[in-house]
């Protein structure tokens, strides 16, 4: 991840990491080498991902690459697949400000479900 942020999207290393507590992710070695590597991690809750709007976008960009037939999608053009789809999803401004404005309810029905599963 880290020679990929930095030799493609993010040469400046001006990015946050955000990743969902997997075990493969939280791992003493996986922690050390992101310490070691300076990379900044935004914490997140121990327990689901419904306040995590990023889901929601994910979940979108899939759409967007089932449409392009991914499996013909060569592994060095997979970047600027990724990246079109994006650039698609950006211009939809209500569905952005969508998910922005839903935080708010995603975080009560969070701390109302002590962490667990909401309808998000």
């Amino acid at each position: 991840m880290i020679p990929y942020a930095l030799d493609g999207p993010f040469p400046d290393g001006d990015y946050v990491f955000q990743q969902d507590l997997a075990p493969v992710h939280t791992a003493k070695s996986v922690k050390k080498l992101l310490t070691d590597c300076g990379v900044l991690q935004l914490e997140w809750i121990p327990k689901g991902a419904d306040v995590s709007i990023i889901e929601h976008v994910w979940g979108r960009i899939k759409v967007v690459l089932s449409k392009e037939g991914l499996h013909r999608v060569l592994a060095d053009d997979l970047w600027h697949v990724v990246e079109a789809a994006w650039n698609v999803i950006k211009e939809d401004k209500g569905y952005v400000e969508a998910l922005y404005a839903s935080l708010p309810s995603r975080i009560k029905h969070e701390i109302a479900a002590k962490g667990g599963m909401t309808r998000y």
